[in-house]
């Protein structure tokens, strides 16, 4: 009987490995990944990317390093998980917009919804009567989920 479930463990360990291989997603080309410099800059150039690229990644913003009223995060990595693309725990809230003739509710804040506050001010809501999407960004990937609503 031991053989017996050693084979067959085998056996299953075997088909799972085989099954991750196929299920996991390709490794992305260079060219669609967000996180280096572009071709030709100059060394000064690379040097400025850089500074900027650990401070996107570390630096947190608070009144006193210029984070506003109104706000989505207080750092850029926050949202913007592997230098700009997001992942599937973030997503954002867009209102307002219905067509090309403009957002009619820009006076009101967005059109990114801005949901946290200094103490003391209070955070952005969708106003009445504003149409409004959530977008989750799929990870690595260039589409979006978009879920559309309107706010009564």
């Amino acid at each position: 009987m031991n053989k017996r479930l050693l084979i067959l463990t085998i056996i299953f360990e075997a088909v799972l490995i085989v099954s991750c291989e196929r299920i996991t997603p390709k490794v992305p080309a260079d060219d669609q990944i967000l996180d280096g410099p572009i071709e030709g800059l100059s060394p000064a150039e690379k040097t400025r990317f850089l500074a900027g690229d650990a401070a996107f990644n570390d630096e947190i913003f608070t009144r006193e390093t210029g984070l506003g009223s109104v706000f989505v995060a207080t750092s850029c990595g926050s949202c913007h998980a592997g230098d700009g693309k997001g992942t599937l725990f973030t997503s954002l809230t867009r209102f307002g917009q219905t067509d090309a003739t403009g957002n009619k509710f820009l006076h009101l804040g967005g059109p990114q919804l801005q949901n946290r506050a200094l103490p003391g001010y209070v955070p952005e809501t969708i106003p009445a009567g504003a149409t409004f999407s959530r977008f989750t960004p799929p990870s690595n990937t260039r589409f979006f989920l978009q879920i559309a609503g309107k706010r009564r």
